[in-house]
């Protein structure tokens, strides 16, 4: 039989084409520039009243240090605000008025972070560890390399063109102005305070292998892509088989990528003496320049925890030999460049994570980052199977229709190694950096604990908020191990405000102590607990509501600065002892996750301290926790007996009490008999 199509099918099918070319437009208009949309609608950060933030330090202070000492400090205050404190206020609402400033606080706290002089390996980044690629085909190092990059890619081109949908907390919309900042950026040593700087149009990036570092682009002039997926698959191939290629010798001679982990000050001094060959320069701008780097590790983590210390420093492993040197260091440590403001890093078995240069960049935004990325991996991978239109208003990815990565017709992308032209004294202090990380990484004991008992479900479902059940739950784990109640620290967002980024939330309160002092009381009525557990985690949620509407002690520390500018002489307020305990975390937290990560960490902030980051899903909840050899594991298991202690109360089930140590008069009464004073 003779099959035809009458002409009214064929206008059909070409006027609903035509619709749909239309609707397509329509939605690829509508979407330009929506990332900066409602930016204007945003509000400034506000600067407080002296008296109201004279009132947080006072309560953040009060539970640490005596009643003399806490009187001492509140006449400080008192004088602070009778003398010097309305001067230098006036003289910061002049500094945030001023045309084009932003917010009052955001230069003063990225110079915080400039000003260090430590190394930001461990003492500044932080990390994510992602959850497992579900794709059977990306179990491979290179298979999830190139599903990260390119996704990776596809979010740069979103943020880069403006069309990123912005962030929202339920109702309100947040600040998008870190995103560009993303990508392209880097942070370069300077003796006494380093510099940042931008590049928003770079269009290569930089993928790291055994030490060895090479490049290839991805954009062209226009931001489109220039290399297939297939084309990137490739080139990591290559570039992974290359690097294999060489000894550990000459890899060892070619990793300046281990100076980014020394000193700042060091670290300036041989960046300047690399610059004055001209070849060495012009490598540092290729990578000052890169979108992001791409550390291929050749290490297969046995663990969670593993997997986070590589993203954190990377390994540590010497492969012995005679000489001055006593061996050569294989291990991924070599393989990082801790400036930069993303780094991706990919084992052999496809685990991967990120480590983020923070100066600029909080985690909410590389979360998002993270989270987009790993979405649209998924995503791609349900296309390829049920096919599809394939088209996200939010990717934005367009590739060119004329080149490749060389940049003409057909031609084989390629890849540039590069080559550093390294002196002796280059030599010797590549391998007095290595040495130096190698001794700090094993000082950092990091553990990691799977909660899956309950989460944010069990948690909401007792109408207690999560985060501040968790918080809750760490201070009574740590004042069952050690009978003490320290300074503890939870980051709180502010993006809600235009250019915001946090505040600092310091989260112990009367009702908390109460509860940690009262939870192994065996005296006490499990009702009467529940009863003090729920007033803790009730305040806990009224200094985190204040931190989030720009209430805290960063208004003292913006004035502490001013005053620093302009010459002056520190008013006595910021040389107190109350003042300058508020910058030593015991217990420095954050809560930063969502379905997308595996875990969520950093380094310890105080040297006596614990780097604590923690990721509540609905059904469980991760940790990560670091110290300097502290007790990070008993820690650990403390918090696990308290979340399951606290289950129990809301339940009205007996506690069982397994994480305590002996209680506060046992340890009195051995000390009485001899045994040891506290």
């Amino acid at each position: 039989r003779n099959c035809s199509v009458s002409s009214s099918a064929i206008t059909m099918s070409s006027t609903m084409d035509a619709k749909l070319a239309e609707a397509m437009e329509l939605l690829r208009t509508s979407s330009t520039n929506q990332m900066m949309a409602r930016q204007n609608e945003l509000p400034r950060l506000p600067i407080p009243s002296l008296e109201e933030s004279v009132e947080d330090m006072l309560r953040a202070i009060a539970p640490h240090v005596s009643a003399e000492k806490l009187a001492e400090t509140k006449s400080k205050t008192e004088t602070f605000i009778q003398s010097d404190g309305p001067r230098l206020h006036q003289a910061l609402i002049e500094y945030d008025s001023v045309p084009g400033r932003k917010s009052y606080l955001e230069d003063f706290w990225i110079d915080a972070y400039l000003l260090q002089r430590s190394s930001i390996a461990i003492n500044t980044n932080p990390f994510f560890v992602l959850e497992d690629d579900p794709t059977p085909q990306r179990t491979s190092q290179i298979a999830r390399s190139t599903a990260l990059l390119w996704s990776a890619l596809k979010f740069c081109q979103s943020v880069r063109k403006r069309n990123l949908e912005p962030d929202m907390f339920r109702t309100t919309p947040l600040c998008m102005a870190q995103y560009p900042k993303l990508f392209g950026t880097v942070r370069i040593p300077c003796v006494g305070k380093d510099r940042v700087v931008y590049h928003e149009d770079s269009k290569h990036v930089v993928v790291m292998a055994c030490g060895m570092i090479y490049w290839f682009d991805v954009f062209d002039a226009d931001g489109n892509t220039v290399v297939t997926e297939a084309d990137m698959a490739d080139l990591l191939r290559r570039i992974r088989a290359d690097a294999d290629s060489y000894p550990p010798e000459a890899c060892i001679n070619q990793a300046i990528g281990v100076l980014t982990a020394e000193r700042r000050d060091t670290w300036a001094l041989l960046r300047g003496k690399l610059e004055q060959d001209s070849v060495n320069a012009a490598n540092l701008k290729i990578i000052d320049e890169a979108i992001l780097v791409l550390c291929l590790d050749n290490t297969t983590p046995a663990s969670q925890a593993e997997m986070a210390k590589s993203a954190l420093h990377g390994t540590s492993s010497v492969l012995e030999g005679s000489g001055i040197s006593g061996g050569v260091q294989v291990g991924t440590c070599i393989n990082r460049w801790f400036d930069k403001s993303l780094q991706i890093i990919v084992c052999q078995n496809g685990a991967a994570g990120i480590n983020f240069e923070h100066c600029v960049i909080d985690g909410h935004t590389v979360l998002r980052f993270a989270s987009d990325v790993f979405t649209e991996t998924i995503l791609r991978f349900a296309e390829s199977i049920k096919g599809g239109f394939g088209y996200r208003a939010s990717s934005g990815m367009q590739a060119s229709s004329t080149k490749n990565a060389s940049g003409a017709g057909e031609t084989k992308a390629s890849y540039t190694r590069i080559e550093w032209k390294v002196s002796e004294e280059l030599k010797s202090a590549i391998w007095i950096g290595e040495a130096s990380l190698s001794d700090h990484i094993p000082q950092v004991d990091l553990q990691v604990l799977e909660f899956a008992g309950y989460g944010k479900n069990f948690i909401v479902s007792h109408k207690l908020s999560p985060d501040a059940f968790v918080q809750i739950a760490m201070q009574v784990a740590y004042y069952r191990l050690y009978h003490q109640t320290v300074m503890t620290y939870e980051t709180l967002m502010t993006k809600k405000f235009s250019h915001g980024r946090t505040e600092a939330g310091y989260v112990v309160s009367d009702e908390s102590i109460r509860l940690s002092r009262s939870f192994d009381d065996e005296s006490m009525e499990d009702s009467a607990v529940c009863g003090l557990l729920k007033e803790a985690v009730d305040r806990h949620v009224k200094v985190v509501r204040l931190g989030s509407e720009g209430r805290g002690i960063r208004h003292l520390f913006a004035l502490q600065c001013l005053a620093q500018s302009k010459g002056e002489a520190e008013p006595e307020l910021f040389t107190d002892e109350g003042w300058t305990r508020l910058f030593k975390h015991v217990i420095s937290s954050s809560n930063c996750g969502n379905p997308a990560l595996r875990l969520f960490g950093f380094g310890p902030v105080a040297a006596d301290g614990f780097g604590l980051g923690y990721i509540i899903k609905d059904d469980n909840v991760q940790f990560c926790v670091t110290s300097n050899n502290r007790q990070t594991s008993r820690l650990l298991n403390s918090f696990k007996a308290t979340l399951i202690d606290f289950a129990a109360v809301l339940e009205g089930r007996p506690r069982k009490r397994e994480g305590r140590s002996p209680s506060l008069n046992k340890i009195r009464q051995w000390s009485s008999m001899g045994w040891g004073g506290l």
